[in-house]
């Protein structure tokens, strides 16, 4: 290769090239200042080409036009080849700043994965890197795509695996049909979305073990995403009563229980749903809605409080039973519970209550954190703890404040010793619990046969009362 005399080097070109360069940058730096304090996207490219492709720009310039270098010298070929590329990149750029980035929320241009720009972006550079090479370089690319062709079949072959899960990954986030932080259920693995690649979603399941699918699987089996369109689980419950139970009565207690559990949404309303008539009992739904990480702790709680307020209101929950008999029985079977008067007789502070009618004392199951009855409820006579503990608290809801506490034997929900009164105290179960509801009557004849425990009541009573007033008063 012969270098041109650079002594015939043209002065007024050269002097524009190194009059123009400074300015053009100059100006460049200008707006993007201005951008940078308006914060707008298009800063970045500007730099960059502030940075990368001027100065690429002047040097092909000054090859060309000042020192007079032919178009097929060396060194002109690859001024070109790096403008050329650096040109392609940068148009890639200011695409990607002006319309993705600067894009509005929930545009077209959001919901473009950023994995399938970056492949486009990569695919567009090869290709301006192709025309560079035949155009600059004035090469046949007959020869090079052959080559080309035969690579990608043996590549693609050696990499069928990961390619696959490539692909699948790329049609997954134009889809999208979940995001990280999602919880989703495919096949048999569920759990919440922690991060999403080329190859494969990683998903915390339950237990805090991380499940990793590859693409190529979810690309092929059904996805539920629990998270859309909000964040919420809706959790169904079947239980059977027994014939004996009217339904409405059973729906009220399911309602009752998802209205009184903590996790369950008050909106959507919980509904309760009269299912079918099975061969042992009606067959009922309840459908609730939660959030996904609380379903199990939920789910968990509602079952239990279905089973103690099963117990409280006397219906019965029915299971499968064959039994063949050979002879008459006379009693009846298993061992029934032990009877209201029976619990207080255990209690041992109780006096005779044989003339106390049995229908006047009624054992009641609570769970724990359940609540008794609320301040400001009716109550028509008097609780009696025969096991477990119970909070008195003065004040409703989170605002509630503790005054004193219940043991077993101790008697509490005292507003309704002489007939129907608004309660003064609200009742917490602390531990599972059982009372029995003592009616005005009976807790009269009761303090009539024994003097020294109506005064001990009410020694304890009065202690409740100027607790519950301070409480309320500080």
């Amino acid at each position: 290769m012969t270098l041109p005399d650079l002594g015939g080097l043209a002065v007024g070109p050269a002097l524009a090239v190194g009059l123009g360069l400074p300015l053009a940058l100059l100006a460049m730096t200008e707006a993007i200042q201005v951008a940078g304090r308006r914060g707008h996207p298009i800063a970045a490219p500007l730099r960059w080409t502030r940075n990368w492709f001027m100065p690429a720009l002047a040097l092909v310039l000054f090859l060309r036009v000042a020192a007079g270098f032919p178009a097929s010298s060396l060194p002109v070929r690859l001024a070109e080849t790096v403008l050329w590329i650096l040109a392609a990149a940068g148009t890639l750029n200011y695409i990607n700043s002006l319309v993705f980035e600067a894009a509005a929320p929930g545009s077209w241009a959001t919901r473009v994965p950023r994995l399938l720009r970056d492949l486009v972006r990569v695919l567009l550079v090869a290709l301006a890197g192709a025309v560079v090479y035949s155009q600059v370089w004035g090469k046949d690319l007959s020869g090079a795509l052959t080559a080309l062709g035969v690579s990608s079949i043996v590549v693609g072959l050696a990499l069928q695996e990961p390619l696959g899960n490539l692909f699948s990954g790329v049609m997954l986030l134009m889809e999208r049909p979940f995001e990280v932080g999602d919880h989703i259920e495919v096949g048999d693995v569920s759990g919440e979305v922690k991060e999403i690649n080329w190859r494969s979603a990683h998903l915390k399941a339950f237990g805090g073990l991380t499940r990793v699918v590859p693409n190529s699987v979810l690309n092929k089996e059904v996805i539920t995403n629990y998270s859309r369109p909000r964040k919420l689980r809706m959790e169904m419950v079947e239980v059977s009563f027994s014939y004996d139970d009217a339904p409405n009565d059973v729906r009220d207690a399911l309602l009752d229980v998802a209205a009184g559990t903590p996790g369950v949404l008050a909106a959507p309303a919980p509904i309760a749903a009269t299912l079918s008539f099975g061969d042992f009992g009606i067959v009922y739904r309840l459908i609730y809605r939660t959030l996904e990480e609380d379903r199990w702790p939920v789910r968990s709680e509602v079952l239990t409080r279905i089973w103690y307020a099963a117990r409280r209101r006397g219906l019965s929950m029915p299971y499968p039973v064959s039994v063949n008999l050979d002879y008459e029985q006379k009693g009846e079977f298993g061992r029934p519970p032990p009877s209201a008067r029976a619990l207080l007789g255990g209690l041992g502070r109780f006096p005779d209550l044989s003339d106390i009618a049995e229908a006047s004392l009624e054992a009641l199951d609570f769970a724990r954190g359940e609540q008794i009855f609320e301040e400001g409820e009716p109550l028509t006579g008097v609780m009696i703890l025969v096991q477990g503990e119970v909070s008195l608290q003065a004040g409703a809801g989170e605002t509630a404040v503790e005054v004193a506490r219940a043991l077993p034997g101790e008697v509490f929900g005292e507003s309704g010793m002489y007939g129907r009164q608004a309660s003064s105290l609200r009742a917490v179960a602390l531990q599972d619990c059982q009372v029995v509801r003592m009616a005005p009557d009976a807790v009269s004849r009761l303090f009539e046969k024994s003097p020294p425990l109506a005064r001990e009541v009410g020694k304890i009573l009065e202690v409740r009362r100027r607790a519950a007033q301070s409480a309320r008063e500080t």
